[in-house]
C-alpha cells in the first residue's frame, strides 16, 4: 500500500508498506543538484553529501558507521543533477536507529574544519581518479559540449578551485539555503508503518514550515548547438559518445524513448550491441543512454574500440540508427523491447532500495506516485508509429554533437586537442 502526506513542517512524505518483506528502505531526499549551483557554486552540493558523514555531537564519523554495522545496515548516499540522497537499508526492527542516525546527520552535522579540510584532499583525489577513467570521462566531456556553458553540463564533482577554496561558513550557508523542509523529501519501503514514519519525521524542523523557496534552475532550459570534441589520451582504448538532446522526465514519449532504447543499445539482443560486437567483433561494449531531467534530456551512443576501428564503429552505429529513422523497428523488436521492460521493471520491484528510489522519483518529478500497473499499460500500449515518429524527430544526424577520447591524432575528421607530434597511435579520418 502507498500513502503520500505532506507533514506540517513542510516534509513531503512517501512510503510503500510490504508486509511479507523483512527489510526497508529509507531515504531523506533534497531537490537540490549540482544543476542548482552557480558556477562559483561548483561541486558544493557532492562536497556537502559528503560532510554530512563526518560526525554530530552525539556520534563521530567512526560511531556513525559503527552503529549501521551493528545492525547488519547499509547507510549512503548520492548526488545528481537535480537531486540529493542519503538512504539507509536495515532490517525491519532497526528502523528507528536508521531514521536516529539519518536524521541526526541531517540536522545536526558538525562540519569540523579539520574534517572539512580533509576532505578537500578526498575530493580532489576523487576527481583525478574520475579523469583518469577516460571510459567515465567521456560522459562528462558530452554532455558538457552539449550543454556548454549551462550548469547541467557541469560534472558532479564540481571544480578544483571550488573546493580548494571552500570553508566551513560558506558550506553550512549553502546547505541552510537548500535544505529547506518544503524542498525535502522523504521516502521508504518494505516493512514500514507511515504513521510510525510520519511521527518521527514530523518532529524534525521543530514544525516550522518557511514559504517555498523559488525554483532554482539557473540558466533555464539549456540549448544544444551540435559539435565535435575529440581529445588526446594516452590510453589503451578510444571511448566515444555521441547523441542529441532528449526527452524530460515528464515527456509522454518517454514510454516510446524506453522502446526505442532497448531496441537500439538496451539489451544483448538490440541492433547495436548484435551487429558491432557480436557479428564485427569490433568493441567489448557498446550501448545506448538516456538521461532525463525536469525540461530537457540526452538521448545517445556510446562505444569503447581500439583506435584503428573507430571510424567504423561510428559509421555501423550512425547506419543502425538510420536505418531505424527511415524505417522503424520490427514488430519482433516490438514485443521483445515491450517484454524486456517489463520484466526488468518485475526484477526491480524486488528490491526495497528500487521502491523507495522510485516512490521518491515520481512524486519529485510527477507530483504523483505512478502505479506499476499504468507504467505496465503505457510500455503495452507503445506501437511501431510512437517508435517512428520518436526516432524521425530525434535521431537527425545533424544534430549529433561527438565526444571521441583516446590515443588517436584525429576522429571523425577532427583534429585531435592534446595529440603529440609524433603520435604512437593514429586514425586518418573518413
Amino acid at each position: 500500500m502507498v500513502r503520500k502526506t505532506i507533514l506540517d513542517n513542510g516534509i513531503t512524505l512517501v512510503t510503500e508498506q510490504i508486509p511479507e518483506f523483512r527489510s526497508c528502505s529509507l531515504g531523506i531526499w533534497a531537490q537540490s543538484g549540482s544543476r542548482h549551483e552557480q558556477e562559483d557554486q561548483a561541486g558544493l552540493s557532492h562536497f556537502l553529501e559528503h560532510m554530512l558523514f563526518k560526525g554530530t555531537p552525539q556520534r563521530t564519523a567512526t560511531q556513525i558507521a559503527e552503529a549501521m554495522d551493528g545492525v547488519g545496515g547499509q547507510l549512503n548516499a548520492f548526488t545528481e543533477k537535480e537531486q540529493t540522497c542519503y538512504y539507509a537499508r536495515v532490517m525491519d526492527q532497526h528502523l528507528p536507529k536508521a531514521l536516529d542516525i539519518l536524521s541526526d546527520m541531517f540536522l545536526n552535522s558538525l562540519f569540523d574544519s579539520d574534517e572539512l579540510d580533509r576532505e578537500k584532499g578526498v575530493i580532489l583525489e576523487e576527481i583525478k581518479m574520475y579523469e583518469d577513467a577516460p571510459d567515465e570521462m567521456v560522459f562528462d566531456v558530452f554532455t558538457s559540449s552539449v550543454w556548454d556553458g549551462h550548469p547541467l553540463g557541469r560534472p558532479i564533482l564540481g571544480s578544483r578551485q571550488v573546493i580548494s577554496d571552500l570553508n566551513r561558513g560558506r558550506l553550512v550557508e549553502f546547505m541552510e539555503e537548500r535544505y529547506v523542509p518544503s524542498r525535502l523529501l522523504v521516502s521508504a519501503a518494505g516493512h514500514v508503518e507511515h504513521e510510525e514514519v510520519a511521527a518521527r519525521v514530523g518532529q524534525w524542523f521543530q514544525g516550522a514550515r518557511p514559504p517555498a523557496p523559488p525554483p532554482l534552475l539557473p540558466g533555464g532550459a539549456p540549448q544544444h548547438t551540435p559539435r565535435r570534441i575529440v581529445q588526446y589520451r594516452d590510453s589503451e582504448q578510444v571511448y566515444l559518445c555521441y547523441g542529441v538532446q532528449g526527452l524530460a522526465v515528464t515527456d509522454e514519449r518517454r514510454y516510446a524513448m524506453l522502446v526505442l532504447d532497448s531496441v537500439l543499445g538496451g539489451s544483448m539482443s538490440c541492433r547495436l550491441f548484435q551487429e558491432i560486437r557480436e557479428r564485427r567483433g569490433l568493441v567489448y561494449s557498446v550501448c545506448t543512454f538516456q538521461n532525463s531531467y525536469r525540461d530537457c534530456g540526452l538521448f545517445g551512443v556510446y562505444a569503447g574500440t581500439s583506435a584503428e576501428k573507430v571510424e567504423e564503429v561510428l559509421r555501423l552505429s550512425r547506419e543502425i540508427l538510420e536505418d531505424v529513422r527511415q524505417d522503424g523497428i520490427r514488430p519482433e523488436e516490438l514485443d521483445r523491447a515491450r517484454e524486456h521492460l517489463k520484466g526488468s521493471i518485475a526484477l526491480a520491484m524486488e528490491s526495497t532500495s528500487h521502491r523507495m528510489m522510485r516512490l521518491a522519483r515520481t512524486q519529485s518529478f510527477h507530483g504523483r506516485i505512478i502505479p506499476l500497473e499504468e507504467v505496465i499499460e503505457r510500455v503495452d500500449a507503445v506501437s511501431h508509429d510512437d517508435v517512428l515518429d520518436l526516432a524521425r524527430s530525434l535521431l537527425i544526424p545533424e544534430r549529433f554533437t561527438l565526444a571521441v577520447l583516446g590515443p588517436v591524432q584525429a576522429a571523425d575528421g577532427v583534429p585531435a586537442a592534446g595529440a603529440p607530434q609524433s603520435p604512437t597511435k593514429s586514425l586518418a579520418s573518413t
